[in-house]
């Protein structure tokens, strides 16, 4: 997968508010059967990911965006952020495994600022 297309993709995914295209955009870099995992939850597949970043659009001042470029080893890669929200901002470590060209596991770290 070419690197600036998964991480623009991810990007505006995560920042898309409307169901259908955020959702068209998952499923462009991500595999159906991704499973994601935070501290604290796994997520399996589109579907529930789309759901998770549906509910964090409750807040009004979520916004995610990339520090640097995505950077890429073997058959991963990694995508240093920020995540702004009401509350403040957060830095993000997301790390992906890539198989068959999409995202097959997706790690999400995260850290007060």
């Amino acid at each position: 997968m070419e690197l600036e297309k998964l991480q623009k993709a991810h990007v505006a995914a995560w920042n898309e508010k409307d169901r259908a295209k955020r959702d068209e955009l998952l499923k462009s870099i991500y595999a159906e059967d991704i499973k994601m995992y935070d501290k604290n939850f796994i997520l399996n597949g589109t579907p529930e990911i789309s759901d998770f970043i549906q509910k964090l659009h409750a807040d009004p001042k979520f916004i995610f965006s990339s520090a640097s470029d995505l950077e890429d080893l073997q058959n991963s890669a990694r995508l240093f952020g920020k995540i702004y929200t009401s509350e403040g901002t957060i830095n993000s470590m997301d790390f992906f495994i890539l198989e068959n060209g999409k995202v097959s596991h997706y790690y999400a770290f995260m850290s007060p600022e």
